[in-house]
């Protein structure tokens, strides 16, 4: 806290009379007042021999002190620190991201763009104002904390989405591996409930087994005694001994056989994980096998089906439209408002200057980047196309199928040849051209597969397959390399299927 300025009335009232700080811990004292829970503390144990007397009024409590804690007053302190958080937030100086870098001279910022993650002064921020390509991004007043903002795991997200159960913010990577992790949680707990309600009842029967031989034994003791007298000392030990002996032989078999049902049931669990996952597999080999038909049948087929049914659709349409990223558009890409189409242009475009935008090559990625599993990315182009799977990265001064973490299928013009390419390697590919592709990524197999559907609506068939070691995230990619004839693509949609490991 700050000595030297003038404190507000309401700061006043919020402050301890002992550390002459806000309180921390209240804890009210019989006469009304309050006092910090240290500073009570250290008062009854410096007060040992002397009467305790409240610092405000001086009233005397006896040698017991009885104390409670004043919630509501805690409640008005935690309120009062964040609202002063708050402002000293505000009131610190937001400068211009796309100014030059001058300490002599900063032009301070008047408006914070949430899509694109920069400051603007009013001069830059004109062009989000003015042109149509920015018409969809939020403009807010300039923010303190933007690159709090960034993901703490993943540098390259953005936190977007709230989760209620650890009462923080995670980008779409930690989504979607906390859903991972979910589901993982959720079958663990389904089985064990199962072994747990197993045990129970197997340990019920052994109880009870163990009754019945108790209930023996004392029945044998009775009748040995009852004996005694009618046989010798030596006779009666030895029955007692031999008796003890069954017993001990009868729990040693009960206490195998246990042993043994347990192993069988670990077994028969093992089994049964080991045949869900070929299960999930041979699901996902199959459905991998026609993709394109695949995007306008599986829903159909679910939606016909019961809600129980619906519920558990392994593949199914992400709740989110699959996006082009503006950050990473060349200037002369021109995106179209709902950020799904792209055409390549002649004039190039006054974009913002952006580490993450390509510069050289016309080229643009998604917004969105998937993880584990298996993902189906449906895009339809025409003209001098060429559509990529590839890890993000920041810079855009390489092109497609070039460094070793893309790969891509590209068509020279209308009915020109198709090619493959994949770390500078370009091979020429059989067939005609196509007008939609499906762009299947396999992060179990480590695959990446392209599908072509041709442009008189034939069959669908597989272009290329690559053999992809995916060492992160990855996302679709577009390049239109030619203005005549006109070049453009659309992404029809995406789908994921989340197969257990």
């Amino acid at each position: 806290m700050d000595d030297d300025r003038e404190k507000t009335p309401l700061e006043v009232l919020l402050t301890c009379p002992v550390c002459q700080d806000l309180f921390t811990e209240p804890r009210q004292l019989q006469c009304g007042h309050s006092i910090c829970m240290a500073c009570l503390e250290s008062m009854v144990g410096h007060s040992a021999e002397l009467p305790f007397r409240c610092p405000d009024c001086r009233a005397y409590f006896g040698k017991v002190v009885e104390v409670q804690k004043s919630y509501v007053l805690a409640s008005i302190v935690d309120d009062f620190k964040e609202t002063m958080k708050q402002t000293a937030r505000k009131a610190a100086k937001v400068y211009c991201d796309c100014c030059p870098d001058n300490d002599d001279n900063k032009t301070l910022a008047v408006k914070t763009c949430l899509k694109c993650e920069v400051s603007l002064c009013s001069e830059h921020v004109r062009t989000h104002l003015e042109r149509r390509a920015f018409a969809a991004h939020p403009l807010v007043s300039p923010l303190v904390d933007l690159p709090d903002r960034k993901c703490p795991q993943h540098e390259d997200q953005v936190l977007r989405y709230y989760c209620a159960a650890s009462r923080r913010y995670a980008c779409n990577v930690c989504a979607l591996e906390g859903k991972r992790s979910a589901l993982v949680t959720d079958a663990a707990s389904a089985l064990g409930r199962r072994m747990t309600e197993y045990m129970d009842q197997r340990f019920q029967m052994i109880e009870g087994k163990m009754t019945e031989s108790l209930d023996s034994i004392n029945k044998l003791q009775d009748t040995i005694l009852n004996d005694k007298v009618k046989r010798p000392s030596d006779s009666s030990l030895n029955s007692v001994t031999l008796v003890l002996l069954c017993l001990w032989i009868i729990v040693l078999s009960y206490s195998y056989n246990f042993f043994l049902e347990n192993q069988t049931l670990t077994d028969t669990v093992k089994s049964q994980q080991t045949r869900l996952h070929n299960i999930y597999s041979t699901i996902a080999e199959s459905l991998a096998e026609n993709p394109l038909h695949l995007h306008e049948n599986t829903e159909k087929k679910y939606q016909a089906s019961s809600p129980s049914r619906r519920s558990s659709n392994p593949f199914r349409l992400h709740p989110k439209v699959l996006t082009l990223d503006l950050q990473t558009a060349s200037p002369h890409l021109q995106v179209s408002g709902d950020l799904r189409s792209v055409e390549r242009v002649q004039a190039r475009l006054d974009y913002p200057i952006l580490d993450a935008r390509f510069d050289d090559t016309p080229q643009v990625l998604s917004t969105q980047c998937f993880g584990p599993g298996h993902h189906l990315w449906i895009v339809k182009a025409e003209g001098h196309w060429e559509i990529a799977c590839g890890v993000p990265r920041k810079g855009g001064g390489s092109a497609f199928g070039v460094d070793p973490q893309s790969w891509s299928i590209a068509q020279e013009g209308a009915g020109g040849p198709l090619y493959a390419a994949h770390q500078g390697v370009r091979t020429e590919l059989p067939g005609t051209a196509v007008a939609a592709v499906g762009v299947w990524v396999n992060s179990q197999k480590g695959t990446v597969t392209f599908y072509g559907n041709g442009t008189d609506g034939g069959a669908v068939h597989k272009l290329h397959e690559f053999q992809a070691q995916l060492s992160g995230p990855v996302c679709l990619g577009l390049g239109l390399h030619s203005v005549e004839p006109p070049s453009r693509a659309r992404i029809m949609g995406y789908r994921s299927l989340l197969v257990q490991p």
